[in-house]
C-alpha cells in the first residue's frame, strides 16, 4: 500500500498546493491530517475568497454568491461579515448568501455597510442575522430583495419595513417564513412600494406559532402576486389596480374585524386581476361568504385555475358567477373516498357566453363526479372551443384501466352546445 505523503506535509504548504489547483477542484479536494481531522476546505475557502478579494482591490466586484451547505456552519462565518462589507465597498452588484440548514444563523454575519449600497442592484440572504439600522436605509439601485428565514431580533416588522421603504426602484420582492424556533415570529409586514411590479410572499407557519401574522400591501405598480399563507392571518390590501396575476392559498385569519369584512374588503382590493391561481381551502371560504354577502365581480378575470375537491364541487357555480367574462378555466378536481351527490344546474353566465376552453385534471376513470362536470359544460357552453379532460395526474387513475374509445363513449354520451368543441381526453 503507498504511504500518503501528502497528509504528512506541514499545513502551510498543503494549502499552497491546493491554492495552485483550479478553484473547482481545490474546494472538493479534502486530505486526511495523521491525527485523523480533515484538513482543506475551511482553510481553502477563507485563502481562496481573501486572495480573490485582495487581488486588484481599486476595480469593481459585480457578484458575490456563497451557499454554506454543510452541517459545520462555522466553515468560513468568522470572516464573512469582512468579506461582505469588502465586497459591498468594491461596487457590488449581486449579493446572494444562503445558508441551508433554517435552524443555523450566523450571528452578525451582516455589515452595516449592506443598508447604504450604491451599487447593489439584487440582493438574495438566507439565514442570517439583519440588526435593525440606526440610520435611513438608502440603496438606491436595488431592483431584487429576497429575504428567507432571517432572523431580524425583535425589531423585525420595522427592520423589513426599512429596507422596503429604502429601495427606491425595487421591483421584485419575495419573503419566506418557514416555522422554526430559533426564528422570532414577523407579526406585522408591512409592504409599500411605488415601484414594486413582483411579490412572492410565503408563511408557511402551520399552528406551531399563536402570533397571528398581519400582511398589508400597498403597491399601484404591483402586476403579479402571489400569497402563501399556512397560518391564520390577517391581509389587507389597497391600490392594486395594476395586478394581472394573482396565486392565492390562504384561509384569511382572524382579526378584530368580522371575517366576512375581510373576505369582502381582500375580494375587491383583487377584483381588477386578469389571471388568477386560487387554492381549494381559499375557494371554500369565499364560498361560505357568498352565503353571508355578494362576492365582488371579477369583470377583468380571463384565466382563472382553481382547486375544488367533489365534496365542495357543489360551490363551483357560485363563484363563477362573479367570472362574467372568464374564457380559460382550468380545474384540479380532488375526488373524495365517498363523493357526496351533487346537483350542477346554476349555470353562470360566463359558461353560456364567454367561455372558451376548460381543462379538468386529476379525474378518476368511471367515477360519477367527474363524468358529471364533464357533461355540465358540454351541455351549457355554446361557445366552447376546447375541452380536455385529464386523467394523467389523477392517483387513481391507474386503477381503473379502461380502453380510450369506452372513456369517449362514457363522457361524450352528452349532446354538446357548441358543434366546434373539440374533446381532447388525456
Amino acid at each position: 500500500m503507498r504511504n500518503d505523503i501528502i497528509s504528512e506535509l506541514p499545513d502551510s504548504l498543503i494549502t499552497q498546493i491546493l491554492l495552485w489547483l483550479p478553484t473547482k477542484d481545490s474546494v472538493k479536494t479534502s486530505v486526511y491530517r495523521p491525527d485523523g481531522e480533515i484538513f482543506g476546505l475551511k482553510d481553502i475557502i477563507k485563502n481562496y475568497t481573501e486572495r480573490f478579494l485582495e487581488f486588484n482591490s481599486a476595480s469593481g466586484l459585480q457578484k458575490f454568491k456563497m451557499t454554506n451547505n454543510h452541517g459545520n456552519y462555522n466553515v468560513c462565518c468568522d470572516r464573512l461579515k469582512e468579506w461582505i462589507a469588502a465586497a459591498v465597498d468594491r461596487g457590488i452588484q449581486h449579493l446572494d448568501f444562503e445558508t441551508k440548514n433554517p435552524s443555523l444563523f450566523l450571528k452578525d454575519s451582516m455589515p452595516m455597510n449592506i443598508y447604504k449600497s450604491k451599487t447593489l442592484v439584487s440582493l438574495k440572504l438566507v439565514c442570517v442575522e439583519l440588526e435593525n439600522p440606526k440610520f435611513v436605509v438608502s440603496l438606491p439601485c436595488l431592483k431584487i430583495m429576497h429575504l428567507e428565514n432571517n432572523w431580524y431580533g425583535y425589531d423585525a416588522p420595522l427592520v423589513v419595513e426599512k429596507l422596503i421603504a429604502g429601495c427606491l426602484v425595487l421591483e421584485d420582492l419575495t419573503v419566506v417564513r418557514i416555522h422554526d424556533m430559533v426564528i422570532p415570529d414577523l407579526p406585522l409586514l408591512h409592504v409599500k412600494s411605488l415601484t414594486l411590479k413582483i411579490l412572492r410572499l410565503v408563511f408557511d407557519l402551520e399552528m406551531m406559532t399563536t402570533i397571528p401574522i398581519s400582511v398589508e400591501i400597498d403597491a399601484p405598480k404591483l402586476e403579479y402576486m402571489s400569497f402563501i399563507n399556512r397560518h391564520s392571518d390577517t391581509i389587507m390590501v389597497k391600490n392594486l389596480s395594476s395586478l394581472f396575476k394573482l396565486n392565492l392559498d390562504t384561509e384569511f385569519g382572524y382579526s378584530s374585524l368580522e371575517p366576512r369584512d375581510i373576505i369582502r374588503d381582500v375580494l375587491t382590493g383583487i377584483s381588477s386581476v386578469r389571471q388568477m391561481i386560487i387554492s381549494q381551502r381559499t375557494l371554500e371560504v369565499i364560498c361560505r361568504y357568498s352565503k353571508l354577502g355578494p362576492i365582488p365581480k371579477f369583470h377583468h378575470l380571463s384565466h382563472l385555475k382553481a382547486a375544488f375537491s367533489s365534496t365542495s364541487l357543489q360551490l363551483l357555480p357560485a363563484f363563477l358567477e362573479s367570472c362574467p367574462n372568464l374564457k380559460k378555466l382550468i380545474l384540479d378536481l380532488y375526488v373524495s373516498a365517498e363523493p357526496e351527490e351533487i346537483d350542477l344546474t346554476n349555470v353562470p353566465r360566463c359558461i353560456t357566453s364567454t367561455l372558451e376552453c376548460i381543462e379538468i385534471n386529476k379525474l378518476i376513470r368511471k367515477e360519477a363526479t367527474g363524468v358529471k362536470l364533464v357533461h355540465y359544460f358540454l351541455e351549457n357552453s355554446p361557445i366552447l372551443k376546447k375541452l380536455k379532460p385529464s386523467f394523467t395526474d389523477s392517483p387513481m387513475s391507474t386503477m381503473t384501466n379502461l380502453p380510450l374509445d369506452h372513456l369517449y363513449k362514457m363522457y361524450l354520451t352528452a349532446r354538446k352546445r357548441s358543434r366546434r368543441c373539440q374533446v381532447i381526453i388525456s
